[in-house]
């Protein structure tokens, strides 16, 4: 595993990441050394500083997942407790009356680390990181076995207890030790490569400019609301197009075109929260609007129009008003989501039709405008002189 991580960590440019994941591995051959042996240092020197480099391997393996989150390390705070377990160890360890209690603390050591390791990786738990989630259940059921076993550390054979080594608790011993620290490589590994694939997703779902959802992200969003129960709540597609647009390019440039696109978005995530809204075209943004009632749709609709068209788009010694207007439509449970898409854009276009700087709900057996406006005229005829 040292090796494999060696050869990762150079094949990827060396990342820091990667060096606190290597850390319990290499620690972990210092560890089989001395334990193995102990001889190699003058009386028990060999075998203390082995436990030693062994609480460090469960330590680092903690540091390792919380860097693989993206949390910060703690080495001091990993490093205290197993300096205080070797002191004791050397000290009221050391003494032959108190040997059934020498390896306890050890334990209990153990124990904290996979507590702590499995924390970290429970908070990674998401669909697309399978691996945090297996790791998360290594770590539990370990810390569970460590705490299970620590009181009978007092009365069991070495190196489980103070007791005469047996040749089925070394090799059941080393058994568990290796088969943690293989699973640990393993699911480690595919983490890593989860994450990247979990990264590049997020990258590909993401508009560069506004930094919200794209066309992409709203179909994962759409297919998300479908799997989830709704409860009482109300959803409604809504889409919403910054008024004149074109003439603000041609008057101001098309960098300041981009400062009013970037404030659109930042109202409308504001408002609808940053999961709920994205980029579907140039100046257009679709909005998933989740309320108790149709009424509280349109009414959080509306909170994004007049906030945008209070906020000055500024540049410079430019400064600019802009509105926008919205086509909202209802969805039902079974609904033709692109039906729905279609019928927001008609009231989109009607709401052009009649000024701009409105919002237009479109909803079965209600009529935004009077009855002689065919909305599917309007959409035609505005698209075809866009």
């Amino acid at each position: 595993m040292c090796i494999a991580i060696l050869l990762s960590w150079f094949k990827d440019g060396r990342p820091v990441q990667r060096r606190w994941q290597f850390a319990p591995f290499g620690i972990a051959v210092s560890a089989g050394v001395l334990l193995t042996y102990p001889e190699i240092l003058p009386g028990p020197l060999g075998l203390r500083l082995g436990w030693f480099a062994l609480t460090l391997v469960y330590g680092s393996a903690w540091l390792a997942a919380r860097v693989t989150a993206g949390r910060k390390p703690r080495p001091l705070l990993m490093l205290l407790p197993c300096v205080a377990v070797l002191l004791f160890s050397a000290t009221i360890g050391a003494d032959d009356a108190m040997a059934e209690l020498r390896m306890m603390p050890r334990v209990l050591l153990f124990a904290l680390f996979d507590g702590l390791a499995a924390r970290e990786f429970m908070r990674m738990r998401q669909p697309q990181l399978q691996s945090a989630t297996t790791l998360y259940w290594i770590f539990a059921v370990f810390c569970v076995f460590e705490l299970l076993r620590t009181p009978f550390s007092l009365s069991l054979p070495a190196p489980f207890g103070p007791k005469e080594t047996q040749v089925w608790s070394i090799a059941l011993f080393n058994f568990l030790i290796v088969l943690q620290g293989l699973l640990l490589g393993v699911f480690l590994t595919a983490l890593g490569r989860e994450q990247l694939a979990a990264q590049h997703y997020r990258l590909a779902s993401i508009d560069p400019l506004t930094g919200i959802g794209n066309r992409r992200a709203l179909d994962d969003r759409i297919e998300a609301l479908a799997r989830s129960p709704r409860g009482e709540d109300c959803v409604a597609v809504a889409l919403l197009d910054i008024d004149r647009f074109k003439a603000i390019n041609d008057e101001l440039g098309h960098g300041f075109g981009d400062i009013v696109i970037v404030g659109a978005a930042m109202v409308a995530r504001e408002t609808l929260g940053a999961g709920n809204v994205f980029r579907v075209g140039g100046e257009e943004f679709a909005a998933i609007i989740q309320a108790r009632t149709p009424e509280a749709v349109m009414t959080r609709a509306e909170a994004v129009r007049i906030a945008f068209e209070a906020r000055s788009h500024v540049s410079g010694s430019e400064s600019r008003r802009c509105t926008i207007s919205v086509g909202v439509a209802m969805m039902e449970p079974g609904d033709d989501h692109s039906a729905r898409f279609t019928a927001a854009d008609e009231a989109l276009y009607l709401a052009k039709h009649l000024g701009r700087n409105r919002t237009v709900l479109a909803t079965p057996g209600q009529r935004a405008a009077p009855p002689p406006i065919d909305l599917r005229a309007v959409a035609a005829e505005r698209r075809a002189s866009a």
